[in-house]
């Protein structure tokens, strides 16, 4: 038996061997771990009760760092907020002040322009085209030497309220105008140098007035065919009066006065048939119109046989005797078997002759105004007929009383007749029947 070992007896009679306590404890930590190292895992798990108290602390020291590290960052962030103000602030100044430079320059150099400024004195020549636009207008200005500056110009008949009133014509304007001065020089047309000046003989009919106006580059047929038919001149009275216009090819035809007219090129067609109109209308006094009261006959109806007056007759006496022979058929033929006034110049309208009307249709043309196929006055005139005319059919020639008939030869001599007889003797001395 091991003489370290001693038995006790336990309860029951059992016995066990009691290990001893040691009687001395030493424990060995190396001096590196002394000087380097931190605590392992496992001391630290083993720390004890008195670890655990030291925890709570170490939070509130990571929360306070947490909390200085942000008060840091946020203090970092507002210094670099600052710089960053600043440089905006700089570059926002020297953008204003750049545009503020090149603004004044721009408006100096513009107002100056305004005012003509420094521009020399002479004369240029200014051609518009029709319905100019705002740039147009400014460009040509520029190139003729009148202005400078197109876009102020621009700007200031926008601000104006100028820039729609501009349209086409020829001018001759001084180069040292203000602004304003060129505006009012280009929207008045009276200043205007491509005028032109256009005669229309008596007896022409509408057709052939549009033609002038067009060789002429006032306006286009088209264009005045078109307004002649419309309602754009119903506020005169005697064209308000007509009251079988689908009847007529032509509306206007026998009120465009002949005479002699200034047009500007490019003109509206209301506003150049609008003069021939007025015309008329002026020329048609009061004692005429009383006249025509006193004879029973419209205005239209006067103009309708003048119309055939102006076309048949060869000179103002010749005139009388027709007006009044005509009235004789419309007044009296019944009485003679006459119902049809059986005119030539009828025949054909709106076309002079037979030639003229278009190739398909020459053969079987019949036109509505033929007083050979209809009785009494064709719906309207044939022509525009002048004073001399209208006058003859009011104050017809006495020495027509009675008279029924008339013819020309080749050399306009005249031929008048009572009755049909007679009239065929003088159809044959005229050399008129085949």
């Amino acid at each position: 038996m091991d003489d370290n070992k001693q038995f006790t007896d336990a309860p029951g009679g059992d016995s066990t061997p009691q290990q001893q306590r040691p009687e001395k404890f030493q424990l060995h930590i190396p001096e590196e771990a002394l000087q380097y190292g931190d605590e392992s895992p496992e001391m630290q798990s083993f720390s004890g009760q008195g670890s655990a108290s030291q925890a709570p602390s170490e939070e509130k020291q990571s929360r306070k760092q947490r909390r200085l590290e942000k008060k840091q960052a946020k203090a970092r962030e507002k210094v670099k907020g600052r710089k960053n103000r600043g440089l905006f602030r700089c570059v926002w100044i020297s953008m204003v002040i750049l545009v503020s430079i090149a603004l004044s320059r721009y408006l100096l150099v513009g107002v100056n322009d305004m005012l003509a400024v420094s521009r020399t004195e002479g004369t240029a020549s200014v051609e518009l085209s029709e319905d100019p636009t705002m740039e147009q207008v400014s460009q040509t200005l520029t190139e003729a030497g009148v202005i400078s500056n197109p876009e102020f110009f621009s700007l200031y008949c926008m601000v104006t309220g100028a820039d729609d009133g501009f349209g086409q014509g020829s001018y001759e304007i001084d180069t040292n105008m203000d602004y304003e001065a060129i505006v009012n020089f280009l929207q008045n047309n009276n200043n205007r140098q491509d005028v032109v000046n256009i005669t229309f003989p008596e007896g022409l009919n509408l057709r052939e007035f549009a033609e002038r106006l067009e060789e002429n580059e006032v306006c286009t047929v088209e264009e005045v065919l078109e307004a002649a038919n419309s309602d754009l001149f119903d506020d005169y009275d005697f064209i308000n009066a007509i009251d079988n216009e689908d009847e007529r090819y032509y509306k206007l035809e026998g009120y465009l006065f002949p005479d002699t007219y200034d047009f500007y090129k490019g003109e509206d067609p209301d506003i150049a048939l609008g003069k021939m109109i007025n015309n008329c209308q002026n020329r048609f006094s009061k004692e005429m119109r009383d006249r025509a009261t006193e004879m029973g006959y419209t205005i239209d109806e006067i103009l309708t046989l003048a119309s055939i007056v102006q076309a048949e007759a060869n000179g103002e006496d010749d005139m009388g005797m027709v007006a009044g022979i005509l009235l004789n058929r419309l007044e009296d033929g019944a009485s003679h078997d006459i119902y049809r006034l059986e005119c030539d110049s009828t025949t054909f309208y709106p076309y002079r002759s037979q030639s003229q009307v278009p190739e398909e249709e020459r053969e079987t043309y019949v036109s509505r105004y033929d007083t050979y196929t209809i009785e009494g006055l064709p719906p309207g005139p044939i022509c525009n007929p002048g004073l001399q005319a209208i006058n003859a059919v009011l104050w017809p020639s006495e020495d027509s009383e009675g008279m029924y008939y008339f013819c020309h030869d080749a050399d306009g001599n005249a031929y008048y007749a009572s009755t049909w007889s007679e009239h065929q003797q003088h159809l044959e001395e005229a050399g008129l029947l085949d």
